[in-house]
């Protein structure tokens, strides 16, 4: 049996469903509607329609729950669509702009340089650009996790180098829901193996990737910090995070979400300041509020290495 309430009277059957779904409910419908219409000729008040709110209370809305106001999230969704066509494809370039709403070859070329740091052109002569800034449909799952990393401006830290000793991994393919807990697991049995840890231990998950991106994947370390080198057991991979400037955020939540936190920070955060990636990896720190990869409670640290252009 249905579980909305019995609608009386005279009423607007639409609007009175909207208005007993919640905001999180009413944005992910409006997401379903621009994703249909990525190759219409949309605007935000037609989002805000959709959505039945006033324009002002509609874009703020959709900027908290999503991170990104809703004209960025169309542009950034058109861009990483348009890319398909350019790679497998020999349509035009100026017809795939058409396509997806650009008034002009420049207008796209231009807001596909600064997004991606690839002309459309280059692109179609084998260049590649780095997984992390496609941005792709924003899903149930990212709307409905924890917004702690949108509320909570990252700190910027200094931070000293730190040597890691533990065990690396090459996962390929989608990196949706992954989580490493089979592999922790069997390195937590290891620990015994491992000397000259730093006290209290610090645990540490490295992401790092080709610049290239020739492969499809991307590369894991999982460790723990020592205070040295001394009689370090071979079958161990050493790591070293290097001194340097770090954006430092928080992620809460289920340790498989964490991925949603990493694209607020790639997509939505860094691309609307001046910080620059400086090196081709980032880390997660396992601190004091981490209490298991399963609990919606804890926290990890994130760290981004970063330089101003």
């Amino acid at each position: 049996m249905s579980s909305l309430p019995v609608l009386i009277g005279k009423t607007n059957l639409t609007s009175d469903i909207l208005a007993v779904m919640t905001n999180k409910e009413t944005i992910l419908k409006t997401i379903q509607f621009i994703e249909s219409n990525l190759k219409s000729d949309i605007s935000v008040a037609d989002m805000a329609r959709e959505s039945f709110c006033s324009r002002y209370h509609f874009i703020r809305l959709f900027q908290s729950i999503t991170g990104i106001s809703p004209k960025k999230y169309l542009l950034q969704r058109r861009l990483t669509e348009s890319i398909y066509p350019l790679q497998h494809s020999d349509e035009k370039i100026i017809s795939i702009a058409f396509d997806y709403q650009f008034s002009s070859h420049e207008v796209f070329t231009r807001a596909f340089q600064k997004h991606f740091g690839v002309a459309p052109s280059k692109l179609r002569k084998g260049e590649t650009i780095p997984a992390h800034l496609l941005s792709p449909a924003i899903s149930e799952e990212y709307i409905f996790q924890s917004k702690k990393a949108r509320n909570q401006p990252p700190d910027l830290v200094e931070l000293e180098e730190k040597i890691l000793v533990g065990l690396s991994y090459f996962v390929s393919g989608s990196l949706k829901g992954l989580e490493l807990s089979v592999e922790w697991n069997n390195f937590m049995k290891m620990l015994d193996l491992i000397n000259n840890k730093i006290t209290p231990e610090r645990y540490y998950q490295i992401q790092y990737w080709s610049e290239s991106q020739d492969m499809e994947g991307m590369h894991f370390f999982i460790g723990i910090e020592v205070e040295n080198l001394k009689n370090i057991n071979p079958q161990f991979v050493i790591k070293i995070i290097p001194q340097g400037t770090y954006l430092k955020f928080i992620h809460k939540g289920l340790a498989k979400n964490v991925g949603f936190t990493y694209r607020y920070i790639y997509n939505e955060f860094l691309p609307d300041t001046d910080y620059r990636l400086s090196m081709p990896f980032n880390f997660e720190y396992c601190g004091e509020n981490y209490l298991s990869p399963y609990n919606e409670q804890s926290e990890s640290y994130l760290f981004i290495p970063v330089n101003m252009e």
